[in-house]
């Protein structure tokens, strides 16, 4: 939930889509900001793309706050929780296909309900191949995309097993793949998920894989995570993501996706090494620029803010100076 900071600058809103509920925030250039530097952004920014930033598995709006602090007032702001995520409504399998084209309506149907013209979308692991989906179906609302520690590859899961593989030291599988294992499995997962939410120990032991500097996950980031996971249909949500991960990964060619991309990555991602995952990418999206994050794991917008939102600046203006140029030409 939003600090009484934040709300200063960031309001929470909740749209009430078909077919469910979901929860957004927005942040917004103020032209009566006092610092003249925010009054100038206010202006400036009437004519650039709004950025929509998408959270990953399991997570929420708030672990995209450190970019929402440190991009104040530059840029018009969106973040939203996916449907069967954070705040947004959980539905049951009899009303809902949890599914990349359903996050891509969702990201699509935010767009339209600010009326923004054209976007850039910053996703996070899952909310990357989300923001993939929405750029593919929906190419007239999207500009650009930027992709942090970003899953979706057509063969994610063989490659995640084959970097948890060569991860391990000793012969036992990782805290990574046993947990998976345990929410894939029919009973076993809903345990496990329960035990997520209602252990701290559980939820800290997870995030510490996602995580190079162990003293980010604070109490506050753990509660952060557990919270959701306690709102009614959120077992089932969650795993139905884990149980369908096929319909996850998705059926991309070369060339497919033509548009301006960034992709940033954590040096450290233990579950999705970049040594991997990267070149694969690269063969996806040639024209992407890449950056590895040093001293980072998977989470590199949380533990490296300062230095993603300095090259996701740089990656916007870029973006902005192009569409300008090709505007006078």
């Amino acid at each position: 939930m939003l600090s009484k900071d934040e709300k200063l600058y960031i309001n929470e809103h909740f749209v009430a889509w078909k077919p469910g509920k979901f929860r957004y925030w927005e942040s917004l250039p103020s032209p009566d900001a006092a610092d003249p530097q925010e009054r100038e952004w206010a202006q400036q920014s009437k004519d650039k793309p709004a950025l929509v930033f998408i959270h990953g598995y399991a997570a929420s709006i708030e672990h995209w706050r450190e970019a929402f602090k440190g991009l104040r007032g530059r840029y018009r702001m969106y973040g939203l929780d996916l449907l069967g995520f954070g705040y947004s409504e959980k539905l049951p399998g009899s009303k809902v296909t949890y599914s990349a084209n359903l996050w891509a309506k969702q990201i699509s149907a935010l767009v339209a309900h600010k009326e923004e013209e054209r976007v850039i979308l910053v996703g996070h692991s899952m909310g990357g191949m989300a923001a993939i989906q929405c750029a593919l179906n929906y190419p007239e609302q999207v500009q650009a995309l930027v992709l942090v520690d970003s899953s979706g590859l057509p063969d994610q899961g063989k490659l995640e097993v084959e970097a948890l593989n060569q991860e391990r030291k000793v012969k036992r599988p990782s805290f990574d793949m046993l947990m998976f294992n345990a929410l894939s499995a029919p009973l076993v997962g809903e345990a496990a998920a329960l035990a997520m939410s209602a252990s701290a120990w559980a939820a800290r032991a997870g995030l510490e894989q996602a995580y190079w500097d162990k003293s980010k996950v604070t109490p506050q980031l753990v509660e952060q995570f557990r919270a959701p996971l306690r709102t009614p249909g959120a077992a089932f949500s969650y795993l139905a993501v884990t149980r369908n991960f096929i319909n996850f990964q998705l059926p991309l060619k070369p060339g497919d996706l033509k548009l301006p991309t960034l992709i940033m990555w954590g040096e450290y991602d233990r579950s999705m090494k970049p040594a991997i995952m990267l070149p694969q990418w690269q063969k996806l999206i040639p024209q992407a620029e890449v950056y590895l994050v040093k001293d980072a794991a998977h989470c590199p917008q949380d533990e490296k803010p300062e230095e993603l939102n300095a090259r996701l600046t740089e990656f916007v203006e870029q973006q902005i100076a192009l569409s300008k140029a090709t505007a006078q030409a």
